[in-house]
């Protein structure tokens, strides 16, 4: 006769084979992760801190660290192609159908400047243009939003658009430099994106970057200035 097991074990057993083959583990990684989120690391960290970022954070040894981090790094890797190759196939299909990536009546200049009130940007999300090359104010300003990202920060996400250009590594070349951390980057509370196309859209005039929007619904508004501006 088959052996029941109790409901409770069945999804236990589910949550450790998805554990080993999403993250890689072994058997016995994922057993040292559990142990460690049911100590001060599961009430310290982020809930959807990955199982390698608590490996690594707890290695018992610099090579194990070291080991842990290049793993990471290799997702992050993995995970920022997906993500951009997928910008890149959505700006195509905005090209492709002809449509407008916003309705006119919602480009800047259309709707009022939000308030630099700092409270009144809490749990918003930004989009910002940028250059990331020969641009010293883009490199500023996003400095002082991705600042405004961390943990405890008034928003909620900021989404980095690169206008000048469409390699992958000059995008994370910029955003390692602003202090675009790699767990940002996981959580999705930064994204870096090709933005050539979707900045054409409705300005295209490089000289005025940086160029910063609140996403509010379906708008974006404009801030009256990017650096300061949320001071």
């Amino acid at each position: 006769m088959t052996e029941q097991r109790p409901l409770e074990q069945v999804e236990f057993a589910h949550t450790r084979d998805q554990l080993t083959k999403a993250w890689g583990l072994t058997a016995q990684e994922v057993e040292r992760y559990e142990i460690l989120m049911r100590g001060p690391r599961g009430a310290f960290s982020v809930t959807n801190i990955s199982p390698i970022e608590v490996l690594g954070i707890h290695a018992e040894t610099p090579a194990e660290r070291q080991h842990y981090a290049d793993r990471f790094v290799r997702l992050l890797y993995e995970d920022t192609e997906r993500v951009l190759a997928f910008e890149r196939a959505t700006q195509a299909a905005w090209r492709r159908l002809g449509k407008p990536m916003f309705e006119a009546a919602r480009l800047p200049g259309a709707s009022a400047p939000l308030s630099s009130n700092r409270d009144q940007l809490w749990g918003k999300r930004l989009a910002l243009f940028v250059a990331t090359q020969d641009c010293p104010r883009c490199a500023k300003s996003a400095r002082e939003l991705v600042d405004l990202v961390a943990d405890g920060g008034p928003l909620s996400g900021l989404d980095i658009y690169a206008v000048d250009t469409q390699d992958p590594d000059a995008i994370r070349t910029f955003a390692r430099d602003v202090g675009v951390l790699p767990g940002a980057v996981s959580d999705r509370r930064v994204t870096l994106n090709q933005g050539k196309a979707l900045f054409q859209q409705y300005d295209g005039d490089d000289r005025g970057l940086p160029q910063v929007f609140v996403r509010d619904g379906t708008q974006l508004r404009p801030l009256d200035t990017v650096a300061g501006a949320l001071r």
